[in-house]
């Protein structure tokens, strides 16, 4: 521990700069040797502004990982890009799930919002972001973060972080067949196929864009043994298989978009919540993998006005259904449950003059759901005594920026009135300053996490009722500095509170009120961009300001939460050889961790600290034209590799992949 505390010395005395790549398309490698750091740093998003704007522009610590980036970032699936963004990290939850958590804080359930083409893909039950082997990044154009809390703007699911994806449907024309292949030591093997196109027609005196993505894969997502906290245990090869099936499509023409989207996830399932199936009647281990499965049926209609020089519109409406958590398996553990949200949204942006503008929108939804089967509770009474359940939300919000001269001063606020919670205010405040090589961000955010019907139903019934919202407060200062045409260097600083944070009680099984937690640290980053060169080094530290929540808590450090390393070490490499192949380099080294690995009561017992664990990705990537072909290994150093559960909920630690050779090879027409 004393080298991690050396090395976070060094790091922290450094200014180190955001992750993004070029707006490189992955069929461009050459485009890589002629963008300067630059150009790099002039690319505009809007996630956290009323306009697009640079990232040291924006109003918030905002990440863009580009279509370069991911395209030399070796990763498979989203969770592994998440993987390599300063305060993220990936752990387990219950059933063999997985999520990340952010700044020292787990994110699964209704804290870190996702969306894909502007549709949220946050399950209805209990808001949770599962991840794992879904969301492929072979159908992936670009991912934009906030890392910090987005509620003002993106409501009651956005209280850590907001991560937008874009698919590769969504702008260009062309398109791009990708198949990869991993074979493991353990001797499993993982698939994925995946599609995408986009292409422009003629109409009349405009253009009709249709662009679509898919994809298709399969693979155990461990090859290892499992170990119980009472000492059972069984391999996870072919009891692990994650099934992850996708489809996006979309529509474009003289300013409306039509999007269709499909999402099925399946994993196969022996773990339940720790205790492979002891505490469910008939009370008998498993002998075979249960189907734990989350389906995801969204469309989508906006249309977008340009009134005038001054005043643009955008108005969606969209309708999702989904059947989450779905299960099917041995003696009987079946669950069947459907949620659906009906919504409305509406902005308008107001320029004022060229220095400032007002965003305004409001939004306005209906959500269902009901439960038909469960082996877990009584189905005809989960929502208060019957078996379906709805909720109303009605939510307005207001951005206002203004280019003070000194610095551009940004208030925002949401005010959002929920029928199962109640009404809720949020401010947001930042001030940003950008001059010549120099970057400074002051910001101050609230924001606020809205329950969802399975977590009120799990309090309720437990007698542990959930009355209001978790509510988050955080301070963030940012500064950097572009060294010269090379570097460019970033430090964050950060504060954040999270109060009446709700989470599982192991005492009563259900979900509740837990008490208060709050962190702080700093995060730097460096970026060095030169012609055969591409290198982005990051270190990430957290402490403990507080915390009286004992499940998530370590009694022999009081700096220490669960499942969740306080420090971490990152980098990604690409060499470029020459104009037809690179040699990439993605490693992340993260402090030990503490685990809940053995305990016969299955709650958690002492935690063991665990060894810190490192992360190592090395591939050669040759693209002579339409083709292109890469080859590596994952896990370079044969390392232990463990995902942990962040919270007393009885999962003990899931060891991941041994080292595997990677094979990529697609073809773009």
């Amino acid at each position: 521990m004393s080298t991690f505390r050396g090395m976070g010395s060094v790091c922290a005395a450094l200014f180190l700069n955001v992750a993004v790549s070029g707006p490189i398309m992955a069929e461009d490698m050459t485009g890589l040797f002629h963008l300067s750091l630059d150009d790099l740093m002039a690319m505009e998003v809007d996630i956290a502004s009323n306009q697009k704007a640079t990232l040291r522009q924006q109003p918030g610590t905002v990440t863009l990982l580009s279509s370069s980036y991911i395209e030399q970032s070796g990763a498979r699936y989203l969770s592994d890009l998440l993987r390599q963004v300063p305060g993220f990290w990936v752990g387990t939850d219950t059933i063999g799930t997985f999520s990340v958590s952010f700044r020292g804080i787990w994110g699964m359930e209704a804290k870190i919002l996702l969306s894909i083409d502007g549709v949220e893909q946050n399950e209805l039950a209990f808001g949770s972001l599962v991840l794992g082997n879904r969301y492929p990044v072979a159908n992936i154009r670009s991912v934009e973060i906030i890392r910090g809390p987005g509620s003002a703007r993106y409501g009651g699911q956005a209280a850590l972080a907001v991560i937008r994806v874009t698919t590769k449907g969504q702008q260009g024309e062309g398109g791009e067949v990708h198949l990869s292949t991993d074979l493991g030591k353990g001797g499993n093997h993982h698939g994925l196929l995946a599609l995408s196109y986009a292409n422009n027609l003629p109409v009349g005196n405009d253009s009709l864009h249709f662009g679509m993505s898919a994809s298709i894969g399969q693979g155990d997502y461990s090859d290892k043994h499992w170990q119980a906290l009472d000492g059972y245990r069984f391999s996870l090869k072919d009891n692990s298989n994650a099934k992850p099936v996708n489809l996006n499509m979309n529509l474009q023409y003289q300013g409306w978009r039509a999007i269709l989207q499909y999402d099925r996830f399946e994993q196969q399932d022996r773990l339940l919540f720790g205790d492979s199936g002891l505490f469910f009647s008939p009370n008998l281990r498993y002998t075979r993998a249960n189907e734990l499965s989350f389906e995801h049926l969204a469309v989508s209609l906006d249309k977008k006005w340009q009134a005038n020089d001054r005043l643009s519109w955008e108005a969606a409406v969209s309708h999702v259904s989904q059947r989450p958590w779905n299960s099917r398996g041995q003696y009987g553990h079946n669950l069947r449950r459907e949620l659906s949200r009906t919504r409305a949204d509406i902005s308008a942006l107001y320029q004022f003059s060229e220095f400032s503008s007002l965003l305004l929108g409001g939004s306005a939804y209906r959500e269902t759901a009901r439960v038909t089967e469960s082996y877990l509770f009584d189905a005809a009474s989960r929502f208060g005594g019957h078996a379906d359940s709805d909720n109303t939300n009605l939510a307005v919000f207001a951005q206002y920026q203004q280019d003070l001269g000194w610095a551009v001063l940004t208030l925002a606020g949401r005010y959002e009135d929920d029928d199962a919670v109640g009404d809720k205010f949020v401010p947001r405040l930042a001030l940003t300053r950008h001059w010549q090589k120099w970057h400074a961000k002051l910001v101050y955010n609230e924001a606020f996490k809205s329950p969802q019907f399975d977590t009120l139903a799990s309090a309720a019934n437990a007698g542990n009722a959930i009355y209001k919202t978790e509510s988050t407060r955080a301070w963030e200062l940012e500064a950097g500095y572009q060294v010269d045409q090379n570097l460019a260097l970033t430090t964050n600083l950060f504060w954040m509170k999270v109060s009446d944070y709700i989470g599982f009680d192991p005492q009563t099984a259900s979900n509740t009120t837990l008490g208060d937690i709050a962190t702080y640290g700093v995060e730097t980053q460096a970026q060095w961009q030169s012609e055969h060169i591409a290198l982005t080094l990051s270190h990430s530290y957290f402490r403990l300001g507080h915390n009286n929540i004992t499940d998530i808590g370590v009694d022999r450090d009081e700096d220490a939460v669960l499942g969740i390393p306080e420090q971490m070490f990152k980098l990604n490499l690409s060499y470029f050889i020459n104009r037809q192949s690179s040699f990439n380099l993605s490693a992340q080294q993260v402090a030990g961790r503490y685990a809940c690995a053995e305990d016969s009561n299955f709650i958690c017992g002492q935690p063991k600290k665990m060894n810190p664990e490192s992360l190592v990705d090395v591939f050669y990537q040759y693209n002579p034209g339409r083709w292109s072909l890469s080859v590596g290994v994952n896990n370079l150093l044969d390392e232990e590799q463990y995902w942990l559960q962040p919270y007393r909920g009885g999962q003990s630690p899931i060891r991941g992949q041994g080292r595997r050779v990677m094979l990529d090879i697609s073809y773009r027409f």
